[in-house]
């Protein structure tokens, strides 16, 4: 309302109680600083034919003490430059806390947040099998939730019901690159739009990286012209569906592996060996949240071949899996080792220590200022400790969203 862009459906959502989509609001947002660039020429300028419109005349009445005739006759036909420099004074002034209100918006607009919402609930009898939760990720919709992931449980509030709901289920998951290709460059929470706090609660995870290969696209070039041909299996599967269906029932419902002594021996060895190997570079490659993992899938191999003990091949199977995924969603190509932190937190211990060094940096510059420092002053003092320009910009603008810093006015910082 303020700066005059309301078509009248901000108020008509905020009348009916309704939610406002995010692409939307981004639609907004970029209106009003195309108008806060047009006030900003105008105060340049000196323009009060544009800023009359931004600070109104009645406001400005008030301030003076001056009717409201006599201060419009001698802004617009006397053009008396005392009352020009107070529309412009109070005109800078509003401009100032209203990109103060935009600085604090671009962060819940354009920030790694996600809101939930249930829609339908229905009761679906479940005669014949276990349940099977679809987890669905779609681009602004984000239906995992850290309830199932985290804690198992769905939470439940429509119509009056409120409960939470146990959950006791397997989750594979399907994502599509942020960048529309896995980029080898970036860690795996920058490559995938999920939070960490939920990615990192699965066990494996395979980026699929599209490479051309002669042999492989020859075989799979082949492998879907034959379905079309054929309108069904290509080949005799292995085993018979229905066979398979079978099997795996009689494994969830009467197999219960147990770890041998020799089998979690070999898990242990490795998980020592990995995490002595984290000591020389100040990293840490692996949690014991895999190392619980490396049980389950040793469990898991085991079930599959219907014995009731988990041997030293099956655990041998689990840390193969394990260090083959490790090395690529977690490999630190500065250090050239393994760390778990590019998954479980984001950043590496590379990465970590060089955002350690900027926040020291800009720390010691407010301190020596005694308020909020310059960004540019930051980049700069930045560049003499070895830390790229890039690198920088976009750290600042991470902690800025992550609320680890905050711009006090624009081009200047401080931490929280």
């Amino acid at each position: 309302n303020e700066l005059d862009i309301n078509d009248g459906y901000l108020t008509g959502i905020i009348r009916r109680g309704n939610n406002l989509h995010v692409e939307k609001a981004r639609i907004y947002f970029e209106l009003a600083k195309e108008r806060i660039s047009e006030l900003k020429n105008a105060l340049n300028s000196g323009d009060t034919n544009i800023l009359r419109k931004f600070v109104k005349l009645t406001t400005l009445s008030m301030k003076l003490k001056m009717p409201y005739s006599t201060l419009r006759y001698r802004l617009l036909k006397k053009k008396d430059q005392k009352i020009a420099r107070v529309l412009i004074e109070e005109a800078s002034k509003k401009l100032k806390l209203i990109e103060e209100k935009m600085s604090n918006l671009k962060n819940y607009i354009y920030g790694n947040i996600r809101f939930l919402s249930i829609k339908n609930i229905e009761v679906i009898d479940n005669n014949d099998s276990e349940w099977v939760y679809d987890i669905t990720v779609e681009p602004h919709h984000l239906f995992i939730s850290h309830g199932l992931v985290l804690h198992n449980t769905i939470s439940i509030a429509k119509a009056g019901i409120v409960a939470t709901l146990n959950a006791r289920t397997a989750i594979l998951a399907a994502a599509n690159p942020v960048f529309g290709r896995y980029v080898d460059q970036k860690t795996l929470a920058e490559n995938i739009n999920l939070p960490v706090t939920i990615l990192s609660r699965f066990d494996l995870i395979f980026p699929i990286r599209d490479v051309p290969e002669e042999t492989a696209d020859e075989k799979l070039s082949e492998h879907i012209l034959k379905i079309h041909q054929v309108r069904g299996y290509v080949g005799v599967p292995p085993i018979p569906p229905d066979l398979l269906k079978k099997y795996i029932s009689y494994a969830r419902k009467y197999v219960s592996p147990r770890l041998t002594p020799e089998a979690a021996e070999r898990i242990k060895e490795f998980y020592l060996e990995m995490r002595r190997e984290g000591m020389k570079a100040e990293s840490i490659p692996i949690t014991p949240r895999q190392l619980e993992a490396l049980i389950r899938m040793a469990e898991a191999r085991a079930k599959m071949a219907l014995r009731d003990e988990v041997t030293v091949e099956d655990a041998e199977a689990a840390i193969r899996l394990m260090s083959y995924v490790l090395k690529l969603t977690a490999y630190d190509k500065e250090t050239q080792m393994i760390d778990i932190d590019s998954i479980m937190t984001g950043k590496p211990a590379s990465q970590r220590t060089k955002m350690m060094i900027l926040m020291d940096i800009i720390k010691s510059k407010v301190k020596e200022i005694g308020g909020a420092v310059k960004i540019e002053e930051v980049i700069e003092t930045a560049k003499e400790e070895g830390l790229d320009k890039k690198f920088v910009e976009s750290c600042i603008e991470r902690m800025l969203r992550e609320g680890l810093l905050y711009e006090q006015r624009p081009g200047y910082i401080m931490p929280t």
